[in-house]
């Protein structure tokens, strides 16, 4: 790097006069391994006309540049923009290959002015099927800076897309959207779907109409695509099929009813249905909704028989809402036949016993004896292993501690449950961060035992003297941006403003890392990062709002009344894909009913509805209640639902700690399920309308009165429902108990379809369940929400119809029994056997057993006895993390007598879960204050009820990572674990990781 820096006036002129592409080659790769810093001085440096000439040979080389390096090119890129003190539309456009590349941030710094130009404006006659002069045979006039972003849209971010499509809004380029020629909208194509959604909605039907044929092809979204369906559907025209096959994948947003007016379904394997079922595939078209459901009819009426097996495959994106009747029909070659295709489906437990029975031979996974598992590891290093699986197969291969990294690759998936005496016993630095990186590779999650382990050996080798940096290489960059992202509160405000540029850079691209941090963290950086982008109390632009990204979710009532409401209103639909903090959430939705946003929520139309989106769920349950029916037709409300629910479900929705939205929800679907009129009965549902809602949506009145048919058209998505209240649980076992009869004959396959239903079981009914199939014990056993008569009665049926003895349990029954093993008396579970308790105790800590005191008291004994983990006091940090929730039932002496590594390794569900008393009792000031801040952010409000003002004072230092108090300095750190909030630890980390590895 010293040598780049010093000589590099030498190797640009050489560079220039060579032009060796081979050169150039090395030089990039170089130049991208460079610590951003050093970077930018050094292209700072270098003349224009070198930096001119460098830019082109990249574009004439046309580098191979790997995906992890990609954001470094784009910064190179945007480092060597600087050079040039005016852009021009020329330099526009020969940079044009590398937009794909930059950051939104370096894309908003573009004049808008660039996009159209006359100087450079040429007739542009591509090549393509979507012109709209194709009777004329002739290509629009197109700028030259349009046709390149049109170019290379395909290898463009949505996020930059968005960017660039804002651009395009400024008045004084191309005028106001119903103004747009027809040119102009065919230019910019690629960059609609990406418009604010109220710009898209000026859009005019003439407009919409000249692009007929390229619609289709651009990825609209919901809202978008129902616009342009308002164009172009027209109901009366006689030949329907034709016009819903040249809407392509747009057919894929129809309502039942339009779809039953233009070409009613009814052939399994008809042109229309095959391009609904891909919409289904690809993610457009929701398994639950009414489309779906149609499309279902179709199948149930034709019979799966008819179809062969290659037929029937296109239909496994609807195979989990087929239940079990239909696959009980099906012939053994067509399941066969559908197996390889169903991998990808969440396919529900009910349907995989019933597959495994019918074709695979009953064979317990975790009876293979190691040599097994190592001999055929090519076939078990793909699988997607949950944590307990991966760390019990981890254990049962016993993995020596010499193996190569070579090895531990090909164990795959397998090496996700790698132990932590593993990781600490590799010597080299270089090997522990290859393996480390490796870990971070894997598809599946890094378990959090394993991360905090990561994070305390990072930590204690960066202390030691002369850590082996210099020998380190940039690929780990992908590890490097999980590392960064956990910097604790305080060093935030130490860290220079390109570092704080670069963390909002890994945000941008890897927002669920952002969302694995505490609300208090997450509300720190973006202030942190809003400090570094805009002066305090200014209003806030657009490009700060798209550079924020994901983080404007997490800004503060202050700086949320910062953003102009025009803005705002332009953005709601970059803020639909965010997870959204309480308070930005909270004020957002009194922003949106300003007159200059959306307006009162009694006037809104359905337009306001769809701009909206999702965000409807931060107004008021009192504003929500307020919109009109009319604006929330059938339609509107199903595509609202299946949005929400769509975000809920993927990856940053699974991960955003968001409120519960069921009382939001209620009164947003009340128009549809309440009579419009006091005086009128309560609607009954049919399937299609559960679909169009959802089922805790009805009460349990409605539930009873459904025809016995559609009721289980729906079982899947009843079962499925968390938000079923007891009443509606009852009602929906009592059509479960018409449609298969008594609980007693209910087969394994029934019981693991019906799934949370069985909560609305009477006690007598529940004891005659026949419980001796693992499967459905398991299931039972995952269901949270049991009474305590019912725990019970499940565990004790369970005995009683297996014939063992509580001492007789081993783990994989402990596992199994899950929640229901709060069920057995303390005096039954002091029979279970240590060692068994001990191996099951992975997974039974990962949940918030209803047990009581003297039961969890039980349940921890266990663990110190000599088959468990033995005395308290030599237990490491990981055996804590290990236990879970278990820990809460450790005696008061001992949890008042543990270190602060130990209490480091408590889950913080473990923490919450202690009750307040005991929590109040135990824990001094000094260990309340060595709580991480996940753990201190865990800690109830019934729990802070009990502490005293010195021990409350103590958390919030550890909610907020404070600096070191008065009581903890000197303390021994013999067992292992440094404070991590040492002015020695954020020196090192800064040094090594800043100065190092970015």
């Amino acid at each position: 790097m010293e040598l780049l820096a010093c000589f590099s006036p030498v190797l640009w002129d050489l560079l220039q006069r060579e032009k060796s592409v081979w050169a150039l080659q090395i030089l990039v790769q170089a130049y991208l391994h460079m610590p951003p810093e050093n970077l930018q001085q050094l292209v700072l440096s270098a003349e224009r006309e070198a930096a001119q000439g460098f830019l082109t040979l990249m574009l004439q080389g046309k580098l191979q540049v790997p995906p992890s390096e990609e954001q470094a090119l784009g910064r190179l890129t945007a480092l060597l923009l600087q050079r040039y003190p005016r852009l021009t539309s020329q330099l526009f456009i020969d940079l044009s290959p590398l937009i794909p590349f930059l950051a939104v941030s370096d894309l908003m710094r573009f004049p808008p002015s660039l996009l159209v130009n006359d100087s450079v404006q040429q007739g542009y006659r591509g090549s393509g099927e979507n012109s709209l002069e194709e009777d004329k045979g002739l290509r629009p006039i197109t700028p030259r800076s349009l046709a390149a972003i049109r170019d290379y849209s395909p290898g463009m971010r949505p996020e930059q897309k968005e960017a660039l499509a804002k651009r395009l809004l400024a008045p004084e380029l191309f005028g106001e959207v119903p103004a747009w020629p027809q040119e102009l909208l065919w230019a910019v194509l690629p960059l609609l779907p990406h418009l604010p959604l109220e710009n898209f909605l000026q859009l005019s039907p003439h407009q919409i109409q000249a692009l007929e044929d390229s619609w289709p092809a651009a990825g609209l979204g919901p809202g978008h695509a129902r616009h342009v369906l308002r164009s172009l559907v027209n109901q009366s025209v006689q030949d329907g099929e034709e016009q819903v096959r040249r809407l392509g994948p747009l057919a894929c947003f129809l309502s039942p009813e339009e779809l039953q007016s233009l070409v009613p379904l009814s052939d399994p394997m008809g042109p229309v249905e095959r391009g609904l079922l891909e919409c289904a595939a690809n993610g457009t078209l929701s398994p639950e909704g009414r489309v779906a459901y149609e499309l279902l009819g179709v199948l149930r009426s034709s019979g799966g028989a008819v179809l062969s097996p290659r037929e029937l495959q296109v239909w496994a994106p609807l195979f989990p809402q087929l239940g079990l009747r239909f696959l009980q029909e099906l012939s053994e070659p067509q399941l066969r036949a559908m197996l390889p295709v169903l991998q990808g489906a969440s396919v529900t437990p009910a349907q995989a016993v019933l597959l495994l029975g019918r074709l695979l031979p009953r064979h317990d996974l975790l009876q293979l004896d190691s040599l097994a598992l190592l001999a055929n590891r090519r076939h078990y290093r793909e699988l997607p292993w949950s944590e307990q699986q991966a760390q019990f197969l981890w254990k049962k291969m016993q993995v020596p501690t010499n193996l190569t990294l070579r090895n531990l690759q090909a164990l795959g998936t397998l090496a996700g449950g790698m132990s932590c005496e593993f990781l600490q016993q590799i010597n080299s630095m270089v090997d522990f961060l290859e393996v480390v990186h490796m870990i971070y590779q894997l598809p599946t999650r890094v378990r959090g035992s394993l991360r905090a382990c990561i994070w305390a050996e990072l930590q204690r080798r960066m202390a030691m003297p002369e850590p082996e940096w210099t020998t380190l290489g940039p690929e780990l960059n992908g590890l490097d941006s999980k590392l960064l992202l956990d910097l604790p509160i305080q060093l935030m405000d130490r860290l220079s403003n390109e570092s704080i540029m670069l963390v909002v850079e890994l945000v941008q691209r890897a927002p669920e890392q952002l969302l694995a941090l505490t609300p208090l963290h997450q509300a720190a950086l973006a202030e942190r990062a809003l400090q570094n982008l805009a002066p305090k109390e200014t209003p806030l632009s657009g490009e700060v709002l798209e550079t924020l990204g994901p983080l404007v979710g997490f800004l503060g009532i202050e700086s949320t009344r910062q953003i102009p409401l025009q803005i705002l209103l332009s953005h709601l639909s970059q803020l639909q894909g965010f997870c959204l903090g309480e308070t930005f959430a909270t004020e957002l939705g009194w922003l949106l009913l300003q007159e200059s946003v959306l307006g009162k929520p009694e006037l809104w139309s359905q337009d306001e509805v769809e701009q909206a989106g999702r965000l409807v769920f931060t107004l008021s349950t009192e504003a929500i209640s307020l919109i009109p029916r009319e604006a929330l037709g059938p339609e509107t409300l199903e595509r609202l639902l299946e949005k929400q629910q769509s975000w809920e479900q993927s990856r940053v929705g699974q991960l955003c700690r968001g409120p519960q939205l069921a009382a939001k929800k209620a009164a947003l679907v009340a128009g549809v399920v309440r009579p419009a009129a006091e005086d009128l009965p309560e609607p009954v549902p049919n399937c299609a309308d559960v679909r169009g809602t959802f089922p805790a949506a009805w009460s349990a009145t409605q539930i009873a009165e459904m025809e016995l048919s559609d009721f289980e058209d729906c079982l899947t998505l009843f079962a499925g429902d968390p938000g079923l209240g007891p009443e509606e649980l009852r009602a929906a076992m009592g059509k479960a108990k018409q449609l298969w009869g008594p609980p007693r004959r209910f087969r394994p396959e029934q019981i693991l379809q019906l799934g949370r239903l069985l909560i609305g079981l009477g006690d007598r009914e529940l004891q005659e369940l026949i419980l001796v199939d693992w499967g459905v014990l398991s299931t039972l056993g995952q269901i949270d929400g049991w009474s305590s008569t019912q725990l019970r009665v499940v565990v004790s049926s369970f005995l009683r119809q297996s014939g063992r003895h509580v001492s007789h349990l081993d783990f994989i029954h402990l596992t199994a029994l899950g929640y229901t093993l709060c069920g057995l008396r303390p005096e039954e579970l002091q029979h279970i056997s240590s060692w068994e308790f001990s191996q099951a105790a992975l997974f039974l800590g990962t949940l918030h057993l209803q047990c009581s005191e003297e039961q969890l008291e039980v349940l921890a004994h266990l663990l110190v006895l000599p088959g468990g983990f033995g005395p308290i006091s030599n237990w490491g940090p990981e055996i804590f993390t290990e236990i879970g929730t278990i820990a809460a039932g450790i005696p008061d002496l001992a949890l008042s007598a543990l270190l602060q590594g130990q209490i480091q390794g408590l889950t913080p569900l473990a923490i919450s879960v202690i009750p307040p008393p005991k929590f109040a009792v135990v824990f001094s000031p000094t260990q309340l204050s060595s709580l991480t801040s996940a753990q201190a952010v865990a800690v109830t409000p019934e729990q802070m009820a009990f502490l005293s003002p010195e021990q409350r004072r103590a958390v919030a230092w550890a909610q907020h990572e404070g600096k070191e108090s008065p009581e903890q300095q000197g303390r021994s750190t013999a067992w292992g674990l440094q404070d991590w909030s040492r002015p020695s630890w954020s020196l090192v980390l800064t040094i090594s990781f800043l100065g190092h590895l970015l």
